[in-house]
């Protein structure tokens, strides 16, 4: 019978950032989207503005949050 506990190390808090950084970037991509096509832009420009806004949101959380891993 194994009685060791359950592995919690670090790594399980940094998947944990990684996807809530995710999922913040989504929201801000999402958003991006929406009010791009609400000013009357095309679906190809409001889809190019989701993805900038993503992939910028995506880099700013992972920047934040491998300072805060490297202050420790």
């Amino acid at each position: 019978m194994d009685t060791q506990p359950p592995p919690n190390g670090p790594g399980a808090a940094w998947s944990l950032w990684l996807a809530v950084a995710g999922l913040f970037s989504l929201v801000i991509g999402l958003v991006a989207g929406i009010l791009k096509s609400q000013t009357g832009a095309g679906l190809a420009e409001s889809t190019l503005m989701s993805g900038g806004a993503f992939a910028t949101a995506m880099a700013l959380c992972l920047a934040v949050l491998a300072a805060a891993r490297g202050s420790r």
